[in-house]
């Protein structure tokens, strides 16, 4: 999955641009925190990036090693105003709603959601980083993982 991010976040960017070159520093930083500040530093210097939905989901994952859902939460929704397909966005959201028992019914409308986008996605061919097979896997692991979202949403929602 990261390798896809990443893959799709370089095909964004034009290369030795000066955008490039401060995601290429946000690649480069090992500090967690550090790493955070670039980020919020890339969305502030390049409003307009076509790679901003991969960053926030770059900065979805700090806050998620750092176990802070409300911000998941936050750029969960960015992620989503700016991709609506974006299924990593759509699981991280409805996961997180549902452990605060919070908008209970998107929660599980995000699940279903994104349990629908995979299949969308099986009808595509792979992408050109990732063979049938890998990509076959990734849909798999993501379909399987979305379906339990769905289940967990749906059971704290009740019906």
């Amino acid at each position: 999955m990261r390798n896809l991010l990443l893959l799709t976040l370089l095909a964004q960017i034009i290369a030795g641009s000066p955008e490039d070159k401060a995601f290429q520093q946000v690649m480069a930083e090992a500090d967690a925190d550090a790493k955070l500040q670039r980020l919020v530093d890339f969305e502030k210097t390049f409003p307009k990036s076509k790679a901003l939905p991969g960053v926030y989901v770059m900065i979805m994952d700090v806050y998620r090693q750092k176990d802070n859902a409300d911000k998941i939460i936050e750029y969960g929704e960015k992620v989503l105003m700016l991709d609506a397909n974006n299924v990593t966005a759509m699981m991280a959201l409805s996961r997180h709603y549902a452990i605060k028992r919070i908008n209970l019914d998107r929660a599980v409308d995000l699940a279903q959601k994104a349990v629908d986008q995979v299949g969308k996605m099986r009808a595509a061919p792979p992408p050109v980083s990732h063979t049938d097979a890998q990509w076959k896997s990734y849909l798999d692991s993501t379909e399987t993982a979305a379906r339990n979202i769905l289940a967990y949403s749906t059971s704290v929602r009740g019906k």
